[in-house]
């Protein structure tokens, strides 16, 4: 069992947490808090939320009804088009038996209400299934509003997302992981830095696990990259027990997710998605999702925190704090 556990503490370690519910990080300095998020902003990603939380159920009947009668839906890469509900409707039921287990996650980009009941959005979209990749899309939507509360989509138009022209640009995102992190807590003590390599094609992660005070110190390296082929971000994990794992990354409202796979040194399979939400430059709270170990579903654990670790000389030249 021991052998199991240990890679799920690096899992943790290697990806900036450690598998514990307590974080009694060392205090570090932290940004300016981000500004309050606006009344009309809140409202957005509650819509976006509630149609997300109704393709997961994958009920093409009833995501349908978030479509207006006339409704037009529209690939730029392809040309394709579905108009009207029914068609709309037809689209979903044969998106979700080609693929059962397909999921959504989406994020707005940028809002604008033209009118009080007309809203214009632009976004990406992420859909996830246990057989493939992610598959991430921009998306444009004009919706209308209906009643008191319910908004119905007229027009979206999907497309694909550009290529990055460089490594650099396609990894440029996950830049303000650079640094130092630290979560040291009872029984678990892991530390992470994370640097780029010369070039900045690739983001290297050096990492250390002691699961027990004076027990054997454990290390291990990630690198993380753009993929050109797959249009996306993959990491690859390797730790001096002999384990190894990859992952692939993908951003959602907010977070980060990371399926990973990862085989241990006694050749069990340890599998799941790690979901990263940064609450701001120097802190981060990261949560289990779906784990299992060689398809046995294990308990899940509480999201953690963990801290940037900022030396008292390097405090006081740190730059101040940006809005985004």
């Amino acid at each position: 069992m021991l052998k199991v556990l240990l890679p799920l503490a690096l899992l943790g370690c290697c990806s900036l947490w450690a598998m514990s519910p307590q974080d009694k990080a060392p205090a570090a300095p932290l940004v300016a808090a981000k500004p309050a998020v606006s009344a009309e902003e809140t409202l957005v990603k509650e819509i976006l939320q509630v149609y997300t939380d109704v393709f997961n159920k994958r009920d093409a009947a009833a995501l349908a009804e978030y479509w207006s009668e006339k409704a037009i839906s529209a690939s730029s890469d392809t040309g394709a088009r579905l108009v009207g509900r029914e068609a709309i409707k037809k689209g979903f039921e044969d998106l979700f038996k080609t693929t059962p287990g397909v999921t959504l996650n989406a994020r707005v980009n940028y809002f604008r209400f033209l009118k009080p009941d007309l809203l214009t959005l632009e976004g990406t979209s992420v859909l996830s299934s246990a057989d493939s990749d992610p598959v991430e899309t921009n998306f444009t939507a004009l919706l209308t509003k209906v009643g008191d509360k319910k908004w119905s989509i007229e027009h979206a138009t999907e497309s694909a997302v550009p290529t990055p022209e460089t490594p650099y640009d396609g990894l440029k995102d996950l830049e303000w992981l650079v640094g130092t992190w630290k979560d040291a807590t009872e029984g678990v003590n892991c530390e992470s830095t994370i640097t780029w390599n010369e070039k900045k094609t690739f983001l290297v992660r050096k990492f250390s696990v002691q699961l027990e005070k004076d027990g054997e110190v454990e290390t291990g390296s990630q690198v993380i990259g753009w993929d050109p082929r797959s249009k996306g971000i993959r990491s690859w994990t390797f730790t001096s027990d002999g384990s190894f794992g990859e992952g692939t990354w993908s951003q959602s409202n907010g977070e980060w997710r990371i399926k990973f796979n990862h085989t241990t040194s006694d050749g069990s399979v340890v599998s799941g998605t790690q979901v990263i939400s940064r609450i701001d430059d120097n802190t981060t709270q990261v949560e289990m999702v779906g784990q299992e170990v060689d398809g046995n579903l294990t308990p899940s654990t509480p999201a953690v925190k963990m801290v940037r670790q900022v030396a008292a000389a390097d405090a006081a030249k740190a730059p101040a704090a940006t809005k985004e």
